[in-house]
């Protein structure tokens, strides 16, 4: 019996720690509950008064974006909550089984004769278990009464959600119908209660600023340090810029960005302040806007041209006239007035600069690309800020919101990604200058290139972050995710096999990312790692091309199994086709073949001079099929692989890169012939073009009644040159016989 009771104890102190750790787990619960809980009801006041103003579609979107996270925020806590009670009930239903058993245990050792010393333990353990089981359901009613103050948080979400698609819907529906009096009318009257909505507005703001730094009161300690991370990065590899930069002209260009690291950091800081900040309210997003403008305005003041400063400037009044109408959006008649002010003033003052010329003479010293951006937004807003301020003027407030805010967001948007692309350019040009990727040798020798290749792709990248936003603006990410989604996964039936697009597009992709992953990892062997290591000719030939086969076919199996095709029946297939390329396919496969023998055995290899069936020239590619070899005319000859392996092939370069060069000559028989063969080889030997070793040599091959007939050889490394070697040999063996009036036969 103390063995059990033992056991027993044991088992209800893990109880009683597990049900310490769901307390402590609710506690926490029940506290970010309360956070959450005081943002929404501040959220809630500021949110129903814009709604009563007939907010435009953008802020609209933005109000159901915070509300769907708050429903998710909150969804997940009962799911964490509704797991506490789970437990809970597994725990009380194993406390209620040791109960009965202790309880029967009791009842049958409670006998007249059972010394006091053996029920002592047993009724010890069932006092434990009771004392656990209260706290256990104690733990249960505070998880229930948290599941229902989530329940009732969930409703008043769901509520808030409601209202909000209600406005939505009745914006989409008015977006081309008149939805307020022209602004002459009465509805431009303020009110004499404008100064205390006005308050109220701004106070309702307030608290809901107030309430998310208490629910995320790490977020602006997290951002400092992030951009105090990056600033000191910055202003590290500025101290490494200013020793290189007077003699690269490229890094020259990177150090206007280096120059202001604080300003580079917020920047770069931005990209992910929503993640930072996330459901930040409309005060702190203001907040933040304004805080990004000024570091944004600095860069672009180094990295444009002065006759661009005015849109600068332009930019920064238009911004902070938009924040205070964000602000002010509870507030439809200042909110409608400051919007008209706006346009108006973003209209005069592009007319005033397309008519100041500033466009013009900024064009000839900025990039051709830049200039032009900038003339057609220019050219976009001429048309838009007078539609949109003619619109609000008669009363369709949300049309005009709709055509003039999405293009002054766009405007931002790509100002702030522009500073952003020009903020990477200067770190990536530095990279490449720098260790590790300086000391590289494809760097050095595509440095380049690489350069822009990479500038290419931050640009492609941050359109796509552009479109995501402007998309965003409509709400209409969603929609087109799920309309992709649907249009992927719509079958293709084929006889019995039934495909979908997605898996078609994927098996497209697998193959394509073969192909550039395989012209990668070619272009770094070859320009790179084969310059470190002594490799024998035609070696990095035969390696590269075996790893693009390689890496084609991995990914061509890939593809497969991304269409979903059972990988296992693909040796069925196999066998199958193999017996039609028995007859069919069978010089195909074996030019294959020799190809792979071909890169393999290397009896050829690329650079190497052969003569094949009458033709001669340089071996440039050789392919799965056939090889390509240039003539000397000129011409590229295809020449199947089978035939280089199985046909009579003259290798001029197989072991070296030498070849003889022979020249003959005929004497008259007067001429004394030791003479004649010292003055040959005296000849080719003063020629810059002949190998010392072996040295030059002179035979007397034939000799005539009249004549005597001698053959110079000579040897040359430079054999792409031997045609042109003999001639000038044998113009200058004519004129060391001219000089020594030995006379030819």
């Amino acid at each position: 019996m103390p063995l059990e009771a033992e056991s027993a104890s044991n088992a209800l102190r893990e109880i009683e720690a597990s049900l310490s750790g769901d307390q402590s787990a609710a506690a926490a619960a029940s506290n970010s509950l309360v956070r959450l809980s005081s943002e929404i009801d501040a959220r809630e006041a500021d949110d129903t008064r814009l709604l009563a103003a007939s907010p435009s579609l953008d802020l609209l979107y933005r109000l159901k974006t915070t509300w769907q996270k708050f429903n998710d925020s909150l969804s997940a806590a009962e799911g964490e909550a509704a797991q506490r009670v789970s437990s809970l009930e597994e725990k009380l239903l194993r406390l209620d089984q040791m109960s009965k058993t202790w309880q029967a245990t009791l009842k049958s050792a409670n006998q007249p004769v059972t010394p006091p010393a053996v029920l002592k333990p047993i009724q010890s353990v069932i006092d434990s278990i009771d004392r656990t089981r209260r706290t256990a359901e104690s733990r249960q009613a505070e998880d229930f009464t948290l599941q229902n103050r989530i329940s009732e948080q969930e409703a008043r979400v769901q509520a808030e959600l409601s209202s909000i698609e209600q406005a939505q819907n009745r914006a989409l529906k008015n977006v081309l119908v008149r939805d307020a009096p022209p602004i002459w009318g009465r509805a431009i009257d303020v009110g004499s209660d404008f100064e205390e909505r006005s308050g109220k507005s701004f106070a309702s703001q307030w608290r809901a600023a107030t309430a998310f730094i208490k629910r995320y009161p790490f977020s602006p300690l997290a951002h400092a340090v992030l951009i105090f991370l990056i600033a000191a990065t910055v202003y590290w590899l500025r101290r490494r810029l200013r020793k290189f930069a007077q003699d690269e002209p490229d890094l020259q260009r990177a150090a206007p960005i280096f120059d202001l690291p604080v300003s580079a950091a917020f920047v770069l800081s931005l990209l992910i302040v929503p993640s930072v900040y996330p459901q930040a309210p409309r005060l702190i997003q203001a907040v933040l806007g304004a805080a990004a403008l000024f570091p944004t305005v600095l860069i672009l003041r180094r990295l444009l041209e002065p006759k661009l400063f005015p849109i600068l400037h332009a930019l920064v009044v238009i911004y902070f006239v938009s924040q205070l109408r964000l602000l002010t959006a509870s507030l439809p008649v200042l909110s409608r007035l400051l919007f008209l002010a706006e346009m108006l003033g973003c209209f005069l003052f592009l007319v005033w600069l397309v008519r100041s010329g500033h466009l013009m003479t900024s064009a000839a010293e900025t990039s051709v690309r830049f200039s032009r951006a900038i003339r057609v937004i220019s050219t976009i807003g001429l048309l838009v800020f007078p539609a949109a301020f003619l619109a609000n003027l008669l009363g369709y407030v949300n049309l005009g919101n709709l055509f003039g805010v999405f293009y002054l967001r766009s405007v931002f948007l790509a100002a702030m990604l522009y500073a952003v692309i020009r903020i990477l350019e200067g770190l990536l040009i530095l990279a490449l200058h720098l260790w590790p990727l300086g000391s590289l040798r494809v760097v050095r020798l595509h440095r380049e290139m690489l350069h822009r290749r990479t500038c290419h792709a931050f640009e492609f990248l941050a359109f796509l972050f552009w479109l995501d936003r402007t998309l965003d603006f409509f709400g209409l990410i969603a929609p087109i995710v799920d309309g992709v989604k649907a249009a992927l996964s719509a079958n293709l039936v084929i006889g019995s096999l039934s495909l979908s697009v997605g898996q078609v597009l994927a098996f497209l992709i697998a193959v394509w990312g073969s192909f550039l992953v395989s012209k990668f990892l070619r272009f770094v062997l070859e320009e790179d790692v084969y310059q470190h290591f002594k490799l024998a000719r035609g070696i990095p030939y035969a390696i590269s091309t075996m790893l693009h086969y390689a890496i084609l076919l991995l990914g061509f199996f890939i593809g497969l199994g991304a269409l979903g095709i059972d990988l296992s029946k693909i040796a069925i297939l196999a066998g199958a086709f193999s017996v039609g390329v028995g007859f069919g396919l069978q010089n195909v496969i074996n030019n294959f073949v020799s190809g792979l023998i071909l890169l393999f055995e290397r009896p050829i290899k690329v650079g190497d001079v052969i003569d094949v069936g009458g033709v001669g020239g340089e071996v440039r590619r050789i392919g799965i099929r056939a090889s390509v070899i240039r003539a000397t005319d000129g011409s590229e000859v295809i020449v199947p692989n089978g035939s280089l392996i199985s046909g009579q092939v003259t290798n001029w370069t197989f072991s070296d890169r030498e070849r003889a060069v022979e020249v003959s000559v005929s004497i008259a028989r007067d001429a004394d012939p030791q003479r004649v063969m010292e003055l040959l080889k005296a000849t080719a030997a003063s020629h810059p073009g002949v190998a010392k070793a072996p040295s030059p040599q002179v035979y007397a091959v034939s000799f005539a009644a009249g004549a005597t007939t001698f053959q110079l050889r000579a040897w040359t490394d430079r054999y792409q040159d031997w045609a042109q070697l003999r001639s000038d040999l044998a113009l200058a063996v004519n004129d060391a016989l001219a000089r020594e009036k030995i006379a030819l036969a």
